[in-house]
C-alpha cells in the first residue's frame, strides 16, 4: 500500500502520452493513453481506445508506467563473410570464454646473413 501512495504522489502531475497499465483488484486491466490523474479519491483516466473512465482509489491494484518498446539489435548475417568474425565472437560470449582482441605479436629469428 506503500508503493501504491509512493505512485500516487509520483502521477500528481503525469507527463504527457507516456502510456501507462492500470491492474482494478478484481483483475481487470486498463491499457492508458497517459497515467491517470488522482481528484478526490478518484483516478481519472483515458484508454487507449478513447474511452474515459473514472474509479475510486480502493478500487486500484496497481498503476504502471510503460517505457518505449526497445529496438530490437540486428543479428550478423551467417551469410557475410565479413561477419563471421562477430559470429564467432557471440559464440565465444555464450559458452563463456574469452579471447584477446589481437594476440601480442610473436617475434620470429631472422635467418643467418639477412640484412636488417
Amino acid at each position: 500500500m506503500l508503493a501504491l501512495g509512493l505512485l500516487i504522489s509520483a502521477l500528481a502531475d503525469p507527463p504527457a502520452e507516456v502510456p501507462a497499465r492500470m491492474r482494478l483488484k478484481d483483475g481487470t486491466v486498463y491499457r492508458l493513453k497517459e497515467p491517470p490523474s488522482l481528484k478526490e479519491g478518484r483516478f481519472i483516466f483515458t484508454t487507449t481506445d478513447g474511452k474515459l473512465y473514472s474509479i475510486g482509489e480502493k478500487e486500484v491494484d496497481e498503476i504502471r508506467l510503460l517505457g518505449p518498446t526497445p529496438k530490437p539489435r540486428p543479428s550478423p548475417n551467417s551469410q557475410d563473410s565479413r561477419e563471421l568474425g562477430a559470429i564467432a565472437r557471440d559464440q565465444r560470449h555464450k559458452a563463456g570464454k574469452r579471447a584477446p582482441v589481437a594476440p601480442a605479436p610473436t617475434p620470429h629469428p631472422k635467418p643467418d646473413g639477412a640484412e636488417p
